[in-house]
């Protein structure tokens, strides 16, 4: 189990150090934006990182809804049948 957490925090850890060089976009995306200013173009990447991650977070947030209320269920079970 710690070593499942460990491992998960460090493939989190490589994907944001990576993530510059993540951020690329087509050929014709990058020269209309870099025409238009660098800033632009460092929002674009943002963005498409923050679309790329929302599903991931979502489906977290709800697995982890998920399991905590299926522990609280399977406690009470537990607590109404040892009394």
């Amino acid at each position: 189990m710690r070593a499942g957490i460990v491992a998960g925090v460090v493939a989190v850890a490589a994907a944001l150090w990576t993530a510059d060089s993540a951020s690329a976009q087509c050929a014709m995306c990058v020269t209309a934006l870099e025409q238009n200013g660098g800033e632009l173009a460092a929002g674009f990447n943002r963005g498409i990182l923050f679309m790329l991650a929302m599903p991931y977070l979502v489906f977290t947030a709800i697995g982890a809804s998920w399991y905590r209320k299926r522990r609280q269920r399977l406690s009470l079970e537990t607590l109404s049948a040892s009394d």
